[in-house]
């Protein structure tokens, strides 16, 4: 990073406060398989615009998920990554529209509210005999591809689906993996075609990279050594608290 970037960069206490929040993303990441931007981003957003922080976390997330993705690959269930991977194509060119032309306040609360749904469903215990398909997997992506255009985390309706669905936590898990490299892939290319990738953006996501890599690394370390009623259970408090810190943000407009 040269001079003129870090004069540009946001102040040494931002900085670490930024660092701190990446390296608890990351962790939730290694261990759950999704919680590296849907923690991310609201606490990024603490200290920072969705606008400015969504890239930047989506270039995070790319580059974790990358790193074990190969045997991610062998267990995921591709039969719904397909589907959901197809609805986030699709749809996530008009979350990214949203994210530049909607106020931060807009974009907030639908974060706020879609994390909160997901809690809300997930708590009262909604889980299906059978896994969804088809047209309702599809639906999923689809609102999986708004949130990863508007908010980088495409990871509230998909988690939804896989912890709603009766499979497996490690299938679950590494299904999550897989869908979210995609999902980084689809929401990227746009934004880098927009020129919204700059120089400054690139390298404060490099500078957090190490971090997040060492707080993936302790998070898989943990859920190695952890049963599958805890690593739901871990799950579900993940997206309770993301929803209590997005919705206490998006309140704080009114305040």
């Amino acid at each position: 990073m040269s001079i003129g970037l870090l004069a540009a960069s946001p102040p040494w206490p931002v900085l670490l406060a930024g660092a701190a929040m990446v390296f608890v993303a990351g962790t939730l990441r290694g261990y759950t398989g999704f919680g590296f931007s849907i923690a991310a981003v609201p606490l990024l957003g603490l200290v920072g615009t969705p606008a400015t922080i969504v890239p930047i976390v989506l270039m995070l997330q790319l580059a974790v998920s990358a790193n074990g993705l190969r045997p991610a690959a062998r267990q995921g269930d591709w039969r719904s990554i397909r589907l959901l991977a197809g609805g986030a194509l699709l749809a996530t060119p008009v979350g990214l529209w949203a994210l530049t032309e909607l106020p931060d306040v807009v974009v907030r609360l639908a974060i706020a509210c879609t994390v909160s749904a997901a809690v809300l469903v997930l708590g009262l215990g909604f889980r299906p005999a059978t896994a969804p398909s088809g047209l309702r997997v599809l639906l999923f992506g689809l609102a999986s591809g708004l949130f990863n255009g508007v908010a980088g985390m495409p990871g509230p309706p998909a988690i939804a689906y896989y912890l709603g669905a009766p499979i497996p936590g490690a299938m679950a898990r590494a299904s999550m993996i897989v869908l979210f490299t995609l999902t980084s892939i689809f929401a990227l290319v746009p934004l880098l075609a927009l020129g919204r990738l700059d120089a400054e953006t690139c390298s404060l996501a490099a500078a957090a990279l190490p971090i997040v890599w060492w707080g993936s690394s302790l998070g898989a370390w943990l859920h190695a050594r952890s049963s599958e009623r805890m690593y739901r259970d871990s799950s579900l408090a993940v997206l309770a608290a993301t929803a209590v810190l997005a919705t206490a943000k998006a309140l704080s407009f009114f305040l």
